[in-house]
């Protein structure tokens, strides 16, 4: 009995220091502010672990770097995580390697639609900046036949600023007719080099290999042959 109250008199006094001194008791139980800091801290330090790349880690020796090919440096890679990185090779580079075509295919495909519906320099007049019949014909074709997320017609710039606004004006006119003035495409300048040439060139360019070729060198007779050269 005895022992009993001088336990509960020390408790007391513990618990009245503590009020004192602005102590916080805590009882030690797995689900306090202690265990879930220590708890944060180890994920933080497997995260770190997790984040150093694979493979052998440069050295400086003798004077050297070994090897002397560029390698990651730093602490290596613990254990469980070369073991990671072993049994799911080549994952996840191979997803990278994916991205990084998928990204030049999207671009290459981007590049070759803005070319398509590019109205180049032959598409116009000379005087006046008009649409050719050529030209009203490729701004037909790519208002009813290219794809809605691509229909944006692009307008090459000309050598001055005002014989481009021309041409600008001039196309979304036609574009506004063709449509009667409803879903009509955006309209934009492009700087852009010609890669093709007129028709009206490439034919007089044609016509020209044709008459330029020479007439057969070696003769031809119908009829049979003789006897001397062994037909019948």
């Amino acid at each position: 009995m005895a022992t009993a109250v001088k336990m509960q008199s020390y408790l007391l006094i513990v618990f009245a220091v503590s009020l004192m001194n602005g102590v916080t008791a805590e009882a030690g139980w797995p689900w306090s502010s202690a265990t879930c800091s220590e708890d944060n801290s180890k994920e933080a330090k497997w995260a770190e672990r997790a984040s150093r790349p694979v493979g052998s880690r440069q050295k400086y020796k003798f004077g050297e770097l070994w090897p002397p090919y560029p390698r990651p440096t730093g602490p290596k890679q613990h254990f469980w995580n070369r073991y990671h990185h072993a049994h799911y090779w080549p994952y996840p580079y191979t997803c990278q390697d994916r991205a990084y075509v998928a990204d030049i295919m999207d671009r290459q495909i981007h590049n070759g639609w803005t070319d398509q519906n590019t109205l180049y320099a032959y598409h116009f007049d000379k005087d006046g900046n008009k649409l050719t019949q050529a030209g009203l014909l490729h701004l037909r074709w790519i208002m009813e036949h290219a794809p809605e997320e691509r229909r944006m017609i692009f307008v090459q710039t000309a050598n001055s600023s005002i014989s481009s606004q021309e041409r600008l004006a001039n196309v979304q006119y036609a574009a506004s007719e063709m449509s009667d003035g409803q879903n009509i495409p955006s309209a934009m300048l492009r700087v852009s080099q010609t890669y093709g040439r007129p028709a009206r060139e490439e034919d007089m360019k044609y016509r020209a290999y044709v008459g330029s070729i020479l007439a057969p060198r070696i003769q031809y007779t119908t009829g049979g042959g003789s006897a001397a050269n062994g037909s019948n």
